[in-house]
């Protein structure tokens, strides 16, 4: 919605900026991004840029939008908002990246990257100096035709690139730089279905959370180690089934965990290779997830998430956290 909003004055704001003799305005999106920077971000190269933003400390949400020379729409949006806490981890990701199933994990940081969006959680300290209530959160979307133009990942290296930047030099501003924020060396690659096999679901042997076969089930698997991980099942052409992560990233642990009196069932912290380890299980609210029929062959939640634990605790040796 604060998109909206802002898009819906972008018309006015574009009559009342670009006057002849102005100088050009050099920082953008609270003095955290350079003319290069926003460049970055924009398929066709122009002399000036220029942004429109909220004040920071003055909204419970707050965006930027950026212009290039005297174009009507904006190139991209940055936008600053809070998430709740104890909301777990794939719903934090949905609210910080956009919901999708083909997701990806940022490497170094509590953040991930999709399609047109990408999002980093920022040291909760940081919701002090804007006057937040809740975790917040750093979230970048182009709004133009950067999919059409840049093919290959480029989008997503670009955004992440951007947002790095961005969250750097706002912590730093507000005097919580507790992460360190830099791009990684490669960008991540979105995730791809696979079938799932039901002899090791989700890459994990003796994981199987189905009691029957009867019907096209896919999964979407992060790759690499238990810092960011997840496992969405889906059936196929259908939205997500059941999601399940594996965090050991201290600030997605501190947001993410559910309080046991809050409902805070099918999840578990656990010691895996020296590092407290927290294991999620999500069910979307959707019908497919509740009403399909692959659906109505998932064992039960608690069930399944017995299982998954167990096989996570095999395969990486973990421990009762």
């Amino acid at each position: 919605m604060a998109l909206t909003v802002l898009v819906a004055g972008a018309v006015a704001f574009a009559l009342t900026r670009g006057e002849k003799g102005a100088a050009p305005q050099t920082s953008f999106c609270w003095e955290s991004l350079a003319k290069d920077d926003v460049a970055l971000l924009s398929p066709k190269s122009y002399k000036r840029y220029e942004s429109k933003e909220d004040d920071l400390k003055e909204r419970p949400s707050a965006g930027c939008l950026v212009y290039g020379d005297d174009t009507k729409y904006p190139e991209f949006q940055l936008k600053v908002q809070g998430v709740d806490e104890g909301m777990g981890v794939w719903p934090t990701a949905d609210e910080a990246a956009a919901e999708s199933l083909v997701r990806a994990p940022i490497d170094g940081v509590p953040g991930w990257v999709n399609r047109s969006y990408a999002g980093v959680l920022l040291p909760a300290s940081c919701s002090r100096g804007m006057g937040f209530k809740r975790w917040p959160y750093l979230q970048i979307h182009p709004v133009g035709d950067q999919e059409k133009v840049w093919k290959d990942g480029l989008v997503q290296k670009r955004m992440i690139d951007v947002l790095m930047k961005s969250a750097a030099h706002l912590t730093t501003r507000l005097g919580c730089a507790e992460i360190p924020f830099g791009s990684p060396g490669e960008s991540p690659k979105l995730l791809t279905a696979r079938p799932i096999d039901r002899a090791k679901a989700c890459g994990l042997p003796g994981f199987d959370p189905f009691t029957s076969d009867d019907f096209s089930i896919e999964e979407y698997v992060t790759q690499g180690d238990l810092r960011l991980w997840s496992c969405a099942i889906s059936a196929k052409g259908e939205k997500g089934l059941r999601n399940l992560t594996a965090t050991q990233d201290p600030t997605l642990i501190a947001v993410s965990r559910r309080a046991a009196d809050a409902g805070g069932g099918n999840q578990a912290l656990l010691t895996c290779a020296g590092k407290p380890t927290l294991l999620q299980l999500n069910t979307p609210f959707t019908d497919s997830a509740k009403n399909s029929a692959a659906a109505k062959a998932l064992r039960p939640d608690a069930e399944i998430f017995t299982a998954f634990r167990d096989a996570v605790s095999r395969q990486a040796h973990c421990s009762p956290g």
